[in-house]
C-alpha cells in the first residue's frame, strides 16, 4: 500500500503478482483473497480496468469460503472499477450490494468513498450517499489521508446539488492535502476533476491550469514505470487520454 500511495505502480504490480503466485500454492482462501485484492488494486491504479474487474470478480467468488464481509470488500472495489469505467448502473449495483452486506467499519473503505457516493447518487439513492459520507466524518477529522477521500466525496455531493463552486472549494482543500502528504494517484484525479468543473463554469484559464497540473502529475507517474509496454498501457487509458486531450499528448512525453 505504501508503494501504491507514493506512485510506484510498477513495483506494486510486481509485488502483487508474486504474492498471487505464492498464495495460489497455499490453497488458503484467506491468503488468496488478500493477494487478489492487492492485485486488483494494482491494476486499478494502473487504470487497467478490465484486469482489475477480472481479479476483483475472482476475489468475490471466494465469499462462500470466507463469509459475507468479504463480499462487501470486493463489491466496494468493483464499484470503484465501474465508476472509473463510467458504468454508473454497475457502480450503483455494487455500491448498494456493499451497503446491504456491511456489518462493521473498515478503515480502508474510505479510499473508495467518493466512488461509492457517486454510484449511489447516480442511482438515485441520495439518502444512502449522505449516510455513507456521515459514517466517515469523524475519522476524516482525525486523519489527513482519510480527509482527502472525504473532501472528494463532499465535492461529488456538491456537484450533484449543482453547487459547482462549493465542489471546487472541497477539491481545492483535497488538493492541498494531497500535495502535502504526497499521494500522486489522488492528486492527478483531483486536478482533472477541477479542470472539468472550471470548464463547466466557463473558466477556461483555471481549467487549463488544472489540466496542465494533472498532466504534469501523470508524467511523473509514467516516468516511474520502467517497462515500456506497461507505461504505454497506462498512458493509453481513457482517463489519461482525456486529460492529455486538453493539452496534446506531446506534453507527457
Amino acid at each position: 500500500m505504501g508503494f501504491q500511495e507514493i506512485g510506484e505502480y510498477e513495483e506494486v504490480l510486481e509485488l502483487s503478482l508474486r504474492g498471487i503466485e505464492q498464495a495460489r500454492k497455499t490453497q488458503n482462501a484467506f491468503l488468496l483473497f488478500s493477494n487478489l485484492d492487492r492485485l486488483g488494486r494494482a491494476y486499478e491504479v494502473l487504470l487497467d480496468l478490465q484486469e482489475a474487474r477480472r481479479v476483483h470478480e475472482e476475489a468475490l467468488g471466494l465469499r462462500g469460503a470466507l463469509g459475507p464481509q468479504y463480499e462487501v470488500f470486493s463489491s466496494i472495489r468493483l464499484c470503484a472499477v465501474a465508476a472509473l469505467s463510467e458504468d454508473w448502473e454497475e457502480a450503483y449495483a455494487y455500491a448498494k450490494r456493499a451497503r446491504q452486506g456491511r456489518t462493521f467499519f473498515n478503515v480502508l473503505d474510505i479510499f473508495y468513498l467518493h466512488h461509492v457516493v457517486e454510484g449511489l447518487l447516480r442511482g438515485g439513492d441520495e439518502r444512502s450517499a449522505r449516510e455513507e459520507i456521515s459514517r466517515f466524518a469523524e475519522r476524516a477529522e482525525a486523519n489527513e489521508r482519510a480527509r482527502i477521500a472525504y473532501l472528494r466525496s463532499l465535492a461529488v455531493l456538491s456537484e450533484f446539488e449543482s453547487d459547482t463552486q462549493r465542489a471546487i472549494e472541497h477539491l481545492q482543500q483535497a488538493h492541498t492535502l494531497a500535495q502535502k502528504i504526497g499521494v500522486p494517484g489522488e492528486l492527478w484525479q483531483i486536478q482533472s476533476r477541477l479542470g472539468e468543473l472550471h470548464e463547466r463554469r466557463g473558466e477556461e484559464t483555471e481549467a487549463q491550469k488544472a489540466y496542465s497540473l494533472a498532466a504534469q502529475t501523470l508524467r511523473e507517474l509514467a516516468q516511474k514505470i520502467r517497462d515500456e509496454e506497461l507505461r504505454e498501457r497506462f498512458l493509453s487509458a481513457p482517463l489519461v487520454r482525456r486529460v492529455l486531450g486538453h493539452l496534446g499528448r506531446r506534453s507527457l512525453l
